[in-house]
């Protein structure tokens, strides 16, 4: 029950502050750009479009909303409730997750393509999960919104850069143990720019995934001594 409660103040706290407006109008941005292409658009820059989408915009707005609620005291109240570090994590995570979620939909329907859905959200899902996860330790260094869109866009794009491995063609074998790289192809796979064998597609899968549970295991950590736990 306090797990859904929490889930809920997110949700409002986001509508409130505007988080999905700037969701809706990045969607919006992002839709335009797909309608005025049109076919010009190529499948490879729809694949980093979308991949963009949930690896950046969730990593952001989580700042945002740490960064108001250390304005208002918020967290502060939270770490003397009964309420645990993961509650606060899992409310985070899946609030930002599913408006990605919502959003890289929208934008695969109206594109149109040749799009593997089932690989194509799996991979949005945990792409968004790992960035929302990689900015909470992140977040808890800074004490402005402005401090932390400034700063941690400098830590976040060494960690995107070698997501450019991706458009290698052929893809080397060993770029697939980099995880940027690997989330990036199977974004790519799964609207159609580039083909790989099952055995490829799961061990990528595999990456992203743990790379999801170590960010998990680190933001949870960063949590746990902020709200006090042992």
């Amino acid at each position: 029950m306090k797990s859904r409660n929490l889930l809920l103040n997110d949700i409002r706290l986001q509508q409130r502050n505007g988080i999905y407006y700037a969701y809706g109008f990045v969607l919006l941005a992002y839709l335009s750009l797909l309608y005025f292409l049109g076919d010009y658009f190529p499948s490879w820059a729809l694949g980093i479009l979308v991949y963009t989408d949930p690896a950046v915009l969730g990593f952001f707005f989580l700042g945002a909303l740490m960064m108001l609620e250390k304005s208002e005291g918020t967290r502060t109240a939270l770490a003397i409730t009964p309420m645990r570090a993961i509650d606060y994590y899992w409310s985070k995570l899946l609030s930002l997750t599913f408006a990605s979620l919502v959003s890289v939909t929208l934008i695969g329907v109206f594109a149109h393509g040749n799009i593997n859905w089932p690989l194509y959200l799996t991979t949005v899902i945990i792409v968004s999960a790992t960035f929302v996860s990689i900015g909470f330790p992140i977040a808890l260094h800074f004490k402005t919104a402005t401090s932390y869109l400034m700063g941690s866009a400098g830590i976040l794009t060494p960690i995107l850069l070698p997501m450019i491995v991706a458009l290698f063609d052929p893809f080397p074998s060993w770029a697939i143990l980099i995880p940027p790289a690997a989330q990036l192809r199977l974004m790519l796979i799964s609207v159609g720019t580039f083909e790989a064998t099952m055995w490829e597609t799961v061990f990528m899968l595999i990456v992203i995934i743990a790379t999801f549970c170590f960010s998990m295991f680190v933001a949870l950590s960063a949590l746990k001594k902020e709200f006090c736990e042992t």
